[in-house]
């Protein structure tokens, strides 16, 4: 049968792009749908114009701390609306524009519309159809707004709101403890905001190493972050100038008022492209794929966030580019999560990979565990951060299954752990590996070398 395209892409992110430029190097002809930004949700609104802000909030923080170091600057402030149009540099250089010319370059057809199936090959944009051999879904997520009596009256902000503000709130109630949850409660509170992070669950972080939730909590503390954990949002109220939350937490009811409500509680899957019209299997979690990213449509793939397990764009990337190798290809290829980088640019920053220690002991899992604090680093020393720790958690046989880390640069240096996972490697083999001093990486092989 003849089609159009060889590969229609239904989503530009992630889960989309590369599998697209893949195919189009398998001398494929290539057809990319998007009816909203080019690039998708990281590079426009979410992961690369929040390091963004983040980096201008550590930037300002280092600045506050240079007289430690024998710096003199003098009066010190910020200007918020440059900060935004730093942020907007930012997303200039890696999201849009530069997506389209990729695309443009590499001879894909970019139609700028939503595109819907209406059966296992074809899909339907602006009245017009279009077929192809093969079809990859990746139309990411939305954010999951919960069901609190007045929120919606009373008006929230998402993350896609926060990016764009000319001035920090004088306060705000950020709904949600996880990544998105600290980071913006890491750029409002160096920017002056007062701000209240509350979440249902008993720490922040609560899908991370205990410890590493706990630690950031603390910090976050000290800074003057308001933290209610294990807290329910009843309602919210609303008057000409502020919002009224209403919570309750270790059985006592209690009220928050703020200028803003930030909604970071997670989110859920964008299935605009009628899954039902091609008879492809979906649950609350998106779409169903087996091990080779395939859908029980066999010439239908799926990738990003609307598959997970992680809502990762480096997750994306990798199973864009798997599903259309194992579309296209006889060698099929498993996906492998079991060494997944998870990052969050908090100051200092938090990684991980691999299982928890909690989740380990879910499993019935026997492991052993090493740490280290940084504050023993001579790198320590040398840059005035001292809070923070590596640990690693073994097999009973001494291979690597999982790590956290706290500390300056954390997301630079889980790679190193990633690789050692991915590769089976016992902790011993990184413990007597020389590494570099001064740096914060040392405190790595000193876990390994303490694995107990």
């Amino acid at each position: 049968m003849n089609y159009d395209f060889d590969l229609i892409v239904i989503g530009s992110g992630a889960g989309g792009s590369v599998g697209a430029h893949h195919a189009i190097s398998l001398g494929k002809k290539v057809a990319v749908f998007e009816a909203g930004a080019i690039g998708g949700e990281c590079p426009n609104f979410g992961c690369v114009p929040t390091k963004g802000l983040l980096q201008a909030a550590e930037t300002y923080e280092n600045a506050k701390a240079a007289g430690a170091f024998g710096i003199k600057i003098g009066e010190l402030s910020f200007d918020y609306p440059k900060i935004r149009s730093w942020k907007d540099l930012v997303v200039s250089h890696t999201g849009a524009a530069h997506g389209e010319e990729s695309f443009q370059k590499e001879g894909i057809a970019l139609i700028r519309e939503k595109a819907v199936l209406t059966s296992a090959h074809t899909v339907e944009a602006d009245g017009k159809a279009y077929s192809a051999e093969f079809i990859l879904l990746a139309t990411g997520t939305e954010v999951f707004i919960p069901p609190i009596a007045g929120l919606e009256e009373s008006g929230y902000i998402t993350f896609k709101e926060a990016i764009d503000f000319t001035s920090a709130p004088k306060s705000i109630f950020i709904l949600g403890g996880g990544p998105i949850g600290v980071e913006f409660a890491q750029i409002f509170s160096t920017f002056g905001s007062e701000v209240y992070l509350c979440d249902t669950l008993p720490r922040l972080l609560a899908r991370e190493d205990q410890e590493m939730g706990e630690l950031i909590g603390a910090l976050f503390q000290k800074r003057g972050i308001k933290i209610l954990v294990g807290a329910t949002v009843n309602k919210v109220t609303k008057n000409s100038e502020q919002k009224s939350i209403y919570y309750s937490l270790d059985g006592k009811e209690g009220i928050v008022n703020a200028e803003q409500i930030l909604v970071a509680t997670g989110k859920k899957p964008v299935l605009s492209f009628a899954p039902e019209r091609a008879g492809i299997q979906v649950d609350k979690k998106g779409v169903v794929v087996n091990e080779f990213l395939q859908t029980n449509v066999t010439n239908i793939f799926a990738a990003g966030d609307i598959v997970g397990p992680y809502l990762f764009t480096h997750t994306g990337y990798y199973q864009s580019y798997l599903a259309v190798h194992n579309a296209f290809s006889q060698e099929k290829i498993k996906a492998d999560y079991s060494a997944v980088p998870r990052c969050i640019f908090t100051h200092p920053e938090a990684a991980a990979v691999g299982i928890t220690q909690e989740q380990a002991a879910e499993k019935g899992l026997v492991t052993k565990v090493g740490a280290a604090p940084i504050s023993i680093l001579g790198r320590a020393n040398t840059t005035n951060e001292f809070d923070g720790f590596v640990k690693v958690l073994t097999g009973e046989d001494g291979t690597l299954v999982g790590a956290s880390i706290v500390s300056p640069r954390a997301g630079e240096m889980i790679h190193e752990l990633a690789l050692a996972i991915k590769l089976k490697v016992k902790a011993s083999v990184i413990a007597e590996m020389i590494h570099a001093y001064p740096t914060f990486s040392e405190a790595v092989k000193i876990a390994c070398a303490n694995v107990e």
